[in-house]
């Protein structure tokens, strides 16, 4: 594996991302390896597994790392993938995020808490 970094572009407009950090590579953007068994969507707020990969949020996992950004990608039970998020300073419509049903807004509070902490921070729709 190669040490140095690539930032691959996911959709160019996102109805949840309204301002990312603006230059070379897409200084917001991180790629990340996707755990296995997961379907991540355009807009979806994630999270580490035990193995340092993204998964979905959850009710047991409410610490966010960022949000899925590009096409869908599903994994197999026993494979990894590639994906891109967006992992700092940038605005969010939240209205527009991507949850699993039943998150409760106490959940959903503490990961809007921890988006801030990347200076993820949220944004009324127009």
């Amino acid at each position: 594996m190669s040490a140095s970094k690539t930032y691959t572009l996911g959709k160019p407009t996102s109805a949840w991302l309204a301002v990312e950090l603006d230059g070379n590579h897409r200084p917001s953007r991180e790629n990340k390896i996707v755990a296995a068994g997961q379907t991540l969507t355009d807009g979806m707020v994630v999270g580490y597994d035990e193995n340092a990969h993204i998964v979905q949020i959850s009710k047991s996992n409410a610490s966010a790392i960022g949000i899925f950004i590009g096409d869908t990608v599903t994994t197999a039970s026993n494979e990894t993938g590639q994906g891109v998020i967006v992992a700092r300073t940038a605005k969010v419509v939240g209205e527009n995020l991507v949850f699993p049903d039943g998150l409760t807004a106490d959940t959903q509070a503490q990961v809007f808490s921890a988006l801030a902490q990347l200076d993820i921070t949220l944004i009324r729709s127009a």
